[in-house]
């Protein structure tokens, strides 16, 4: 008898454990960076990861990619290979699902980005925030120091060779 009981308690409590990850009420998690550097004038790749922890299946209908700043543009190329459908358990990523580009006019700084997959089939947003930090473009262009020494001898033999023609 208690033999029937123990592998009684012990279907139930793997059951419950089974039926608890399934009965969760958002199985679908969407994993990014909490923040990205790019420097202004340039690209920077995000990397992502879309995963189905439950039942229904995911539809992937559509997805919005906002950036706090007009001068941060995206390329969502990279969402275009997911799959239409994420099945139970199924994964997409991690990969790279788009690129942040900092217009070379952008001040550096914090700017906030926000990700948000639909499923339109079982009205479902999944949707998460990072930060992208904007450092300062290009290098600064300082001639060498020879080069200086060259061009002080050269203006310097100009206004010699000037003034010796006016005397």
């Amino acid at each position: 008898m208690k033999t029937k009981q123990l592998l009684l308690s012990t279907c139930a409590l793997i059951l419950l454990a089974t039926l608890s990850t399934i009965a969760r009420a958002d199985p679908v998690i969407l994993t990014l960076p909490t923040s990205v550097v790019v420097q202004a004038g340039s690209s920077v790749g995000v990397i992502g990861t879309l995963e189905n922890q439950g039942v229904p299946a995911f539809n992937i209908s559509s997805w919005n990619i906002n950036l706090s700043d007009p001068l941060l543009t995206y390329d969502d190329t990279g969402l275009f290979g997911s799959p239409a459908v994420l099945n139970a358990l199924e994964t997409f990523g991690p990969t790279n699902f788009f690129d942040v580009f900092a217009d070379a006019a952008l001040a550096p700084g914090n700017y906030v980005g926000t990700l948000t997959i639909m499923d339109a089939t079982r009205n479902l947003d999944v949707t998460r925030t990072f930060l992208i930090t904007v450092t300062p473009g290009g290098t600064q262009v300082v001639p060498e120091p020879a080069s200086m020494i060259l061009l002080v001898s050269g203006v310097g033999g100009l206004l010699l060779s000037s003034r010796r023609r006016h005397l």
